[in-house]
C-alpha cells in the first residue's frame, strides 16, 4: 500500500509540474496549449523528473527555457527576451 501511495504522490507531483511548465510556455513564450504539451512530451520532462527528483527544485520558468533551448526554438526565445 505504501508503494502505491508513493507512486500516486509522485505522479501527482509530476502532473502538477507539467501543468506549471505548460503555463509558462503559454503565458511567457506564446505557445498554444497543444504546442506546449507536445514539446513537454518531446523533451521527456516526465521521465527526467522520475529519474532525478532534483528537477522539482527547478522553476517552471527555467524548465520552459531549457525545453525551448533543447527544441532549438530560437524564435520563441528571441521574442521573449528581445521584444
Amino acid at each position: 500500500m505504501l508503494n502505491t501511495n508513493k507512486a500516486t504522490e509522485l505522479r501527482n507531483e509530476i502532473d502538477l509540474m507539467v501543468q506549471h511548465i505548460s503555463k509558462e510556455l503559454i503565458n511567457e513564450f506564446g505557445k498554444s496549449k497543444e504546442e506546449a504539451m507536445e514539446i513537454i512530451k518531446e523533451s521527456e520532462v516526465e521521465e527526467s523528473l522520475v529519474k532525478d527528483k532534483l528537477g522539482f527544485h527547478e522553476s517552471p520558468y527555467n524548465w520552459a527555457i531549457s525545453i525551448l533551448t533543447d527544441q532549438n526554438d530560437v524564435e520563441a526565445l528571441q521574442k521573449h527576451f528581445y521584444h
